[in-house]
C-alpha cells in the first residue's frame, strides 16, 4: 500500500466588511479646493460650504475632485494638492469575528 499524505486546511480568515470611509483635510488650501471641485462638479444644485463638508460621503468627494482633476481649470500644484487628499481617504472596517 502507499503512503498517505496528509494535507493541511487552508484556514479562511474572515473577510473585513468596510464600514464606511473617512477623509481628512490638513491644510485650509485642500477644504477650498474640496469645496471647489464640489460647488463645480457636485450632482445636487446647492452651494456646498464648511459646514455641509461634514455630512457628505466621501466617496461623493472623491468623485467631484477626480473630475477637477481631470479638467483643464485646475494647475499642476492644484492637481497635486488633489493627489493628496484622495490618498489621505481611508476605509474603516471591521472583522466579523
Amino acid at each position: 500500500m502507499g503512503q498517505i499524505i496528509y494535507l493541511k486546511e487552508k484556514i479562511k480568515k474572515p473577510e473585513d466588511k468596510i464600514l464606511g470611509y473617512r477623509i481628512s483635510f490638513y491644510t485650509d488650501d485642500e477644504i477650498e479646493i474640496t469645496l471647489l471641485s464640489l460647488n463645480m462638479f457636485g450632482f445636487d444644485q446647492r452651494r456646498y460650504t464648511m459646514e455641509l463638508l461634514k455630512e457628505l460621503n466621501p466617496l461623493y468627494i472623491k468623485s467631484c475632485l477626480k473630475k477637477l482633476r481631470e479638467s483643464p481649470l485646475i494647475s499642476s500644484l492644484g492637481k497635486k494638492a488633489i493627489n493628496t487628499i484622495i490618498n489621505n481617504i481611508e476605509e474603516l472596517k471591521h472583522a466579523d469575528i
